[in-house]
């Protein structure tokens, strides 16, 4: 290992299972969605059938009393409303756990993070990121150790929250940002750091 790795082999054992439980999760919400979305997608075709033929046949001269009549939309209704309840019931302890497997994130690591950004103080940040790293039980890291792994951290907070289909498909659990985002991100910043 080299010098200023931090050996996360010293994680205690609910660490490392809480972790799991937010890769888990993270999987069986995504999987969840893309089931969600392709049982969504046919009702909501049938939906938009109905509602096309309604304005076609209000467009025709037929009252709405006579359209609605025609094309009731109640079955449909119903069915989406059940695959949507269906959903909630799925995801909710899912995203209860994933929720749960936040206990080691440090409380200010966000405002730390924006002192970070905002300011150029990085001492909060990396308090922030000694006390992750303690509530992980890592201790007795190097100040180096600890600046090296905050640093790698903050250049990835950049990244975004992957999207279900790239969760599922590649395992992925961050993505980076889009080009126009970055670009837009990287222009604020350099007019922050070097535009008075």
């Amino acid at each position: 290992m080299a010098k200023n790795q931090i050996n996360f082999s010293k994680m205690t054992e609910v660490a490392h299972n809480q972790l799991n439980t937010f890769k888990e999760s993270a999987y069986a919400i995504a999987e969840e969605d893309l089931r969600f979305k392709a049982e969504m997608k046919p009702l909501k075709a049938k939906l938009d059938a109905i509602l096309a033929n309604r304005d076609n046949d209000m467009k025709q001269g037929m009252s709405v009393d006579e359209v609605v009549v025609k094309f009731p939309r109640t079955e449909i209704d119903n069915e989406i409303r059940k695959a949507e309840t269906n959903h909630q019931v799925i995801v909710e302890p899912l995203n209860k756990a994933m929720k749960d497997s936040y206990v080691f994130v440090p409380e200010n690591i966000f405002t730390a993070y924006t002192l970070k950004i905002n300011d150029g103080k990085r001492g909060e940040f990396l308090k922030a990121i000694t006390e992750f790293l303690s509530n992980l039980g890592i201790e007795g890291c190097s100040q180096g150790q600890i600046s090296k792994f905050a640093e790698s951290m903050s250049d990835k907070l950049g990244a975004k929250y992957a999207t279900s289909k790239k969760i599922v498909e590649d395992g992925t659990l961050v993505t980076a940002m889009k080009k126009n985002q970055f670009n837009k991100l990287f222009m604020a910043v350099f007019c922050e750091m070097y535009i008075k």
